[in-house]
């Protein structure tokens, strides 16, 4: 019996051991180990949106952007508020949310612009609550994703600069989250000079609104490699779902000058089809905008069949037409006859901006 007792007794200590030093381990958040299993009041991530993210504005010039992170199993509520832009003081806290299971989502509605937007967890809040807030800017405006092959992705070999802090470029990583960035070129991984930061500046001064580009253009591409189901239309549809329920403006497609070879019937044909497959992957409240350029230019030609092609998508209703950058002859060209040189872009941009000005925007190309 003796023996028994002591044998339990042994063995109890033997597990009660671990058992207190993990406690004292968490107590004393040893190799920080409160933080790694959320037992505290902290923001630990925001998903959603991206610091410095442009999201999509509706007709009253307004977005409901929804908030989703990760908060410390100890947070009750987290709170937000919009800092003032000047000195990024605090007017004003508000609930957004109370986490599930540390995770969190809410909706802020904010007005167009960039403003910085704080998180922070809410009461009751551990000493220094400062220091637990989360910083980042949120821009409501105009997105645009850009999709085609080189001169859509940017191919000049001179780089170009937006002079307005309100150009904004989403770059996706292969996690498929998008980060944002000064919309500068290049606009793709190893990308050159491209249209965008050009077409981002125009559109700032006559929408005073900030401006965002996702790039996914592919160059060399040919219609055929963005069918429904190839990795360059899933990447197109996962940059879509990345932008989150507000999406985007529209898909500006710049695409042509690898299928010049290509009949009128088969190249409309393909272009509906993906069209009509975007849309039917992401559901939006009305028809996503797709706004198509005119381009078939190569080897110092066009091709009518092509260009033909995309006449007949704008004809069905089912894209607006873009500019015809086939106008823009050799001497805006590199030495290839493809690509566009430093002069043939800034033309291209000027098309571009006066084309959705136009057919998005419904204002005149001038002021």
């Amino acid at each position: 019996m003796v023996a028994r007792r002591h044998f339990f007794a042994v063995w109890g200590t033997a597990l009660l051991l671990p058992v207190l030093l993990a406690g004292l381990a968490v107590w004393n958040n040893w190799f920080g180990l409160r933080r790694t299993l959320y037992l505290d009041r902290r923001i630990h991530a925001v998903s959603f949106p991206a610091d410095g993210q442009v999201v999509q504005r509706g007709a009253d010039g307004t977005a409901s952007v929804g908030f989703t992170g990760r908060a410390g199993w100890l947070a009750q509520t987290v709170e937000v508020a919009v800092a003032n832009a000047d000195d990024r003081s605090v007017p004003e806290w508000q609930t957004l949310a109370v986490p599930t299971w540390t995770q969190f989502q809410g909706t802020l509605r904010l007005p167009t612009g960039c403003q910085p937007v704080w998180l922070r967890v809410g009461e009751p809040r551990p000493p220094q609550a400062f220091n637990h807030v989360e910083v980042g800017e949120v821009c409501v405006g105009e997105v645009f994703i850009v999709a085609g092959q080189s001169n859509a992705a940017g191919s000049c070999t001179t780089l170009f600069s937006a002079a307005s802090p309100l150009v904004r470029t989403g770059l996706v990583g292969e996690d498929g989250r998008l980060t944002w960035r000064a919309g500068h070129d290049p606009q793709v991984l190893n990308g050159g000079g491209s249209v965008w930061p050009l077409v981002g500046d125009l559109l700032v001064q006559r929408l005073g609104t900030p401006v965002g580009f996702v790039n996914v253009a592919v160059g060399g591409s040919s219609i055929r490699d963005w069918a429904p189901g190839t990795p360059h239309f899933q990447h197109l549809v996962q940059v879509l779902q990345a932008l989150g329920p507000q999406g985007a403006r529209a898909i500006l497609w710049h695409q042509g000058e690898s299928d010049s070879a290509m009949a009128a019937d088969e190249y409309a044909t393909r272009l509906t089809a993906i069209i009509e497959a975007t849309r039917a992957a992401v559901r939006t409240e009305t028809p996503l905008t797709w706004v198509v350029a005119r381009a078939s230019f190569k080897d110092g030609q066009t091709f009518a069949g092509v260009r033909d092609g995309q006449r007949r998508v704008w004809e069905t209703g089912l894209a607006l037409p873009g500019p015809d950058t086939d106008e823009l002859g050799p001497d805006m060209r590199q030495p290839d006859r493809v690509h566009f040189n430093a002069a043939g872009t800034s033309a291209a941009a000027r098309l571009w901006a006066a084309a959705l000005l136009r057919e998005v925007f419904h204002r005149p190309a001038e002021p």
